[in-house]
Parts: structure tokens; sequence; C-alpha cells
């Protein structure tokens, strides 16, 4: 198996590579998709995170409360 790393941008559904890959037609792949979010999003997200830790709240399940904030981000992403 050989690894290529390619990096792009995506436009509306499409992912656009910043140079060609060079496979022959019919080639199977396996594709592996890493978001970076921009630095601003990252920035408010740990902010958010020090204002939650401030508050010094009771937490029963961390990880119920974890996965709560990440679908209440990402909905506020899609919402923008």
């Amino acid at each position: 198996m050989q690894t290529l790393i390619c990096r792009g941008q995506i436009i509306g559904k499409t992912i656009l590579l910043e140079s060609e890959v060079e496979l022959p037609d019919g080639a199977r792949v396996e594709v592996e998709i890493r978001f970076h979010p921009p630095v601003e999003t990252v920035a408010k997200r740990q902010q958010a995170l020090q204002r939650l830790l401030s508050m010094n709240l009771p937490v029963a399940d961390w990880e119920q409360m974890e996965q709560e904030t990440i679908r209440g981000a990402a909905e506020d992403d899609a919402n923008q």
C-alpha cells in the first residue's frame, strides 16, 4: 500500500486538490479527510470551554456533557 498526502479545499460538495494525483484509471483508493477548522473557530471553542470550567458546575457524566457540547458546536457551525 502506498500513502499519498494531497491538500485541497472544499468548494460546494467537491474537494478540489491543489495538485493532480497521478494514479491509473480504475485504481482503488481509500480517502481520509482531515478538517482544519479556521483559527478563530478554535479560539472561540477554547473560550467557551474556559467559561464552562470557570463555572465549577457539578457534572455527573463528563462523557455525555462532552457529546452534547460537541453536538451543539457542530449545529452552531452549520447554522453560520
